[in-house]
């Protein structure tokens, strides 16, 4: 009961948003044939690919592969301007844990790595990178969907809760320091702020 308790707090909260019909999602590219595609050194006209293994909570580390993009040669692709956008959040799209990394710099990913790019009015992307890796969404994530696939239809039904731009800027602070930190024990704490402003927002209290 207390668990259903917390789900139904996080899902009626006044102002909640989601992210169905606020947000462009794309999946990874599938080559077709990654032994004839997917390259282990550079070549002229290859770049970084990234693979669902490479993608960490805000960040991604890329794994030393490489693919020239060739879109009419791959089986399955996106397309290219959800790849190359400003601003982007890739995920792992099979895990049980919900991990979105953080990427400005028009990074391809394969199948395994998939694409969301939030449109919510009035809420930053890196906002709402800090909600979809938080403890609490996790906690929702995992009590709604029995599966260890992160589904669109699943990330569609998460609820965002709304935020005041002063308390979004300290947020977004706060994950800008965390993308650029590389000490785990600093990283931890970064976490565990971030963390406490998300269950502030969804008004659960110390018990919960």
């Amino acid at each position: 009961n207390k668990e259903e308790e917390i789900i139904e707090q996080m899902t009626t909260l006044p102002g909640v948003k989601y992210l169905k019909d606020n947000a462009d999602f794309a999946l990874g590219i599938v080559t077709g044939n990654n032994k004839r595609y997917v390259l282990d050194k550079v070549c002229p006209g290859a770049e970084p690919v990234l693979k669902g293994n490479d993608v960490f909570k805000y960040n991604f580390y890329p794994g030393g592969n490489y693919l020239i993009f060739e879109q009419n040669k791959f089986q399955q692709v996106a397309p290219e301007h959800l790849y190359r956008a400003p601003e982007k959040l890739i995920y792992r799209c099979i895990n049980e844990n919900l991990i979105f990394a953080y990427d400005d710099g028009q990074t391809l990913s394969l199948n395994s790595a998939n694409i969301i790019i939030p449109r919510l009015k009035g809420y930053a992307i890196k906002y709402i990178l800090a909600v979809l890796n938080s403890r609490p969404v996790q906690y929702f994530h995992t009590l709604s969907f029995s599966s260890v696939k992160v589904l669109r239809k699943h990330l569609e039904s998460i609820p965002i809760p709304p935020c005041p731009q002063i308390r979004q800027g300290q947020i977004v602070d706060l994950v800008d320091r965390i993308i650029k930190a590389e000490d785990s024990s600093i990283r931890l704490k970064l976490y565990d702020q971030i963390d406490q402003h998300i269950l502030d927002l969804y008004q659960l209290t110390e018990e919960q």
